[in-house]
């Protein structure tokens, strides 16, 4: 550590401001969740990041450095303020050890023109949020990252020293999630009929031609007696819901979390992959009943023509900057605990030196949370959606030292505070869109969230 730190001081002297040190080591494996639970008394700031069926989990605590972007323009200077810290940093990474080196966490606002409400206060427009400490399992190997900024004249042994000693801590006992309470209320956001009214509104300017797809998110408010535990809304989620990626990024008194089966895009190496996922039904209670929903849901022209808007869009994004892009010529089905979705992967091979925010950029928001035309569907929603969706529906995920990682959309999610949680979910809305079976599939997207904060039914 000290050698990076002497390094990173020859910079900073250099360079006249302070420079990254990032050191990764190999730990005994341990649950990253534990970490995350335990760091709600040490940090305002915790990230996590998981895919419980590759085994994989990530645990950050604290902030060594954080940048915040605003407007249109976000992911351009998301992308900039990391290539710019990353350019100077003095880093110590195994390659064979699971995210060995600097992560930083990332998350966006679905639209920077919207209205707010000011419920989103701590997730701006774009957010990196670089922890100070790092735990990492891909079920196989665990990895312990400490990061500091280092100035001319400063160390981070102490640092370092700290941090291990914290970790010790913060994980020297065995860790259960506590049970989920059950005393939660529930009630719409808007009033009763509100919501499919807007949907007979947008199904009347889509059969006008004005659109060709809009996508209409619901807000249902959830309260409590007891306080909600984040840790174990995340537990339950990952029991549950094991293919998908779990997330969440708290930041002071709320959490943003989720379970979702939506990537958006990853690169690794020079290969990138993204996911059309849109058009949904629900699984049926006998194995028989749910292999007649999926063949209805893979017969349905409606659902058919609503993810071909997204697999369309997808693939001529990435042709602009990718080679060999591929897709199956037939959707599949995708199942999770309580819905199955049309699924279609792509692949394709990135041309130049693109970062994954770049990639980003290019692809939010797809036709499956925003619409199509992008522009004319954005405006809808702006004006007469009558929420502030904040971070749901936009791209979450991570960032390395080399620009790579992976996004997901941030759909089945909820912004979760002590006695309050906000649960979205949202709807695709094409011009034979049925405004009662449109708000039926809302209730089952809200399933996953309301199960995991010991919610009913809504």
């Amino acid at each position: 550590m000290e050698e990076q730190a002497e390094l990173a001081r020859r910079r900073a002297r250099r360079l006249g401001r302070p420079v990254l040190v990032s050191v990764t080591a190999e730990v005994k494996v341990r649950d990253p969740l534990a970490l995350f639970a335990r760091g709600i008394g040490v940090t305002h700031n915790r990230l996590f990041w998981s895919v419980p069926s590759h085994g994989l989990a990530v645990a950050g605590l604290g902030s060594a450095w954080s940048f915040a972007a605003s407007g249109p323009g976000r992911f351009a200077q998301a992308a900039e303020a990391w290539r710019d810290l990353m350019a100077t940093a003095a880093i110590d990474a195994d390659p064979a050890l699971p995210f060995s080196g600097p992560m930083a966490a990332a998350g966006f606002a679905f639209d920077p023109l919207r209205p707010s409400d000011g419920g989103w206060d701590g997730y701006p427009d774009g957010l990196l949020l670089l922890p100070r400490l790092i735990l990492a399992t891909d079920g196989n190997r665990a990895s312990l990252t400490v990061n500091g900024l280092v100035g001319p004249s400063t160390s981070s042994i102490n640092l370092h020293l700290s941090a291990v000693r914290r970790l010790r801590d913060l994980l020297g006992r065995a860790w259960q999630a506590p049970r989920i309470g059950e005393a939660v209320t529930l009630r719409d956001a808007l009033p009763a009929g509100a919501w499919q009214a807007m949907v007979a509104d947008a199904v009347a300017d889509l059969r006008a031609g004005k659109l060709e797809k809009v996508v209409l998110a619901r807000e249902v408010l959830a309260h409590t007696a007891n306080p909600f535990d984040p840790a174990a809304t995340l537990a339950a989620l990952r029991r549950d819901y094991p293919e998908t990626f779990i997330f969440a990024v708290a930041r002071g008194g709320q959490t943003f979390l989720g379970a979702s089966p939506e990537r958006l895009v990853s690169l690794q190496g020079r290969t990138v992959l993204a996911s059309s996922l849109a058009g949904s039904i629900r699984r049926g209670a006998t194995p028989e009943e749910d292999a007649a929903l999926g063949q209805e849901l893979l017969a349905s022209a409606k659902d058919r023509g609503e993810h071909a808007v997204v697999t369309r869009m997808l693939r001529a994004a990435l042709e602009a900057v990718c080679t060999e892009v591929t897709a199956p010529d037939e959707p599949a089905l995708m199942r999770v605990r309580n819905v199955q979705h049309l699924y279609t992967p792509l692949t394709g091979q990135i041309i130049d030196q693109a970062g994954v925010l770049d990639l980003v950029e290019r692809l939010h928001p797809t036709p499956a949370l925003g619409g199509q035309p992008r522009t004319t569907a954005l405006a809808w929603i702006r004006e007469r959606e009558q929420l502030d969706r904040g971070w749901y529906g936009a791209p979450v995920g991570w960032i390395d030292a080399r620009g790579q990682g992976e996004f997901a959309v941030a759909i089945r999610s909820a912004l979760v505070g002590k006695y309050t949680a906000r649960l979205f979910a949202g709807a695709g809305i094409v011009a034979d869109s049925d405004p009662a079976r449109e708000e039926q599939e809302t209730v089952i997207k809200l399933r996953a969230m309301l199960g995991a904060l010991g919610a009913g039914n809504v």
